[in-house]
């Protein structure tokens, strides 16, 4: 019985390794980008590597997540499941080579043309490996890359930025040099050779399988970049690349909670998908999420407290106002976690067409929110529309779930969570420490009470 919940731990524990050591290195260097580079180098930088997330998943039909779902399934035969992906993104490569002209038009980051075009292949053939290597349970050696990625990434910034003194070009040929070297690791350490047989055809039922799973997908991962990214490129519109570059830094604290749910993440759709496909336990979906929920808020809450003393040591001088719009970015990023938690249930039931509606109608409100309060608000209009964007798809996901299993997720604990973490952000928006700090109580307070409540549910699913 209990082999589920340590399945799902033992992948938490490595997958974390591997993700917190990544993002720890990333973390620690926020503070060596923000004294090196301008806000507005930085702005050009975060719009090229929004840029590059966007065209990643288009160009390569979001196959990567047909790698991984077909790869974890037994009946797939995983020599043709690689032969295809690799076939599919040497024809990505091909397309990005050919639609590299056409970036002229987009004048801010057009001057990085070849290092975007370098970028995007190497991300379609990293992503690739890295879920492929992971469906076959090699999670060490995934986890091993992300480290080892992040650290060839970081020495190469040190050395290109403050010897070399290569200001943006530097940051790109060091990023470049980090997925190189994880392209290769994958590759080697994950045994991907043995898989590749020159002879073998591509097995092309296999593969329209794959692309019926993947390619609607693609359209989901684009909706997740607007939703995610769109502000940016609406403030570079309406305003300058500086302001992209504050709500860039203000982003940087979420983001590292968000790496913290990926580990989650990561471990649960393995779960997920094992449990639905064999016995499909409610009880045990709602034990993870009213855990992982708890959890999620509690830890969001007592960071938003502590978000202006350590931005202002965190953050070079020029990026320090940044901190008074990280609270409310806070409370996307608990929505966004509890939307990652249905998004597994959606990828075990290979309910796509659902994760697709609720992304897209999630991405139209965050960029008609963002055409709408930006030009009004500047910064805090990108923050509104970004915390209500995911605050949307989590409703229409509850409602959606229902169709594909019955769970009891306690939704009225999740509004009051919403409305406690609001007034919390409001309150140390306006330097309300004290206050702040009793709602913080009570959002943990209610949420030691969802604890309990999983104990009792344990007690069901084993009497």
């Amino acid at each position: 019985m209990q082999g589920r919940y340590t399945t799902l731990i033992k992948n938490m524990l490595i997958f974390g390794l591997g993700l917190l050591g990544s993002k720890f290195v990333q973390f620690m260097l926020l503070p060596y980008f923000t004294n090196v580079l301008s806000t507005a180098e930085y702005g050009i930088i975060d719009l090229t590597v929004t840029f590059v997330g966007l065209a990643v998943p288009v160009v390569s039909l979001e196959l990567s997540d047909a790698m991984l779902r077909f790869g974890l399934s037994e009946d797939t035969d995983k020599k043709s499941l690689f032969k295809n992906g690799v076939m599919v993104l040497l024809g990505a490569s091909l397309f990005v080579l050919l639609l590299s002209p056409l970036l002229v038009f987009y004048k801010s980051i057009s001057p990085w043309k070849w290092y975007i075009v370098i970028l995007v292949v190497l991300q379609c053939f990293k992503t690739n490996f890295a879920l492929f290597v992971k469906a076959e349970n090699k999670v060490v050696v995934y986890s091993v890359d992300s480290i080892l990625t992040a650290l060839v990434t970081a020495g190469a910034d040190v050395v290109l930025l403050s010897v070399y003194r290569r200001g943006i070009s530097g940051y790109f040929t060091a990023e470049i040099l980090g997925n190189l070297v994880s392209v290769c690791f994958l590759f080697l350490a994950g045994g991907l050779g043995r898989y590749w047989e020159w002879a073998r055809p591509v097995d092309w039922k296999l593969l329209t399988q794959m692309l019926k799973y993947s390619v609607p997908l693609m359209f989901n991962a684009v909706s997740w970049w607007i939703t995610s990214f769109s502000d940016r490129v609406v403030l570079d519109l309406f305003f300058s690349s500086t302001d992209v570059g504050i709500y860039s830094v203000a982003a940087k604290v979420p983001a590292i909670i968000t790496t913290l749910l990926s580990v989650f993440t990561q471990a649960w759709i393995i779960s997920a998908v094992k449990e639905y496909e064999k016995e499909r336990n409610v009880l045990f979906f709602e034990k993870i999420y009213h855990t992982y929920s708890a959890l999620l808020f509690s830890m969001v809450s007592v960071v938003m407290l502590l978000i202006r003393p350590m931005m202002k040591v965190y953050v070079g001088e020029a990026f320090y106002g940044a901190w008074y719009y990280v609270p409310l970015l806070l409370i996307g990023t608990a929505f966004l976690g509890i939307s990652n938690y249905y998004g597994a249930v959606y990828a075990a039931a290979k309910a796509n067409l659902l994760e697709i509606k609720s992304t897209i109608l999630c991405a139209g409100s965050n960029l008609l929110l963002n055409l709408l309060l930006i030009p009004r608000l500047d910064i805090l209009g990108a923050v509104l529309a970004t915390m209500m964007s995911y605050v949307i798809v989590v409703i229409v996901r509850i409602v959606d779930t229902k169709k594909i299993m019955k769970l009891g997720m306690g939704k009225w604990d999740l509004g009051v969570g919403f409305c406690l973490l609001s007034l919390e952000a409001v309150l140390v928006m306006h330097d309300c420490q004290i206050s702040a700090a009793l709602t913080m109580a009570m959002v943990c307070g209610m949420n030691f009470r969802k604890v309990v409540r999983v104990k009792s549910l344990e007690n069901s699913e084993t009497g």
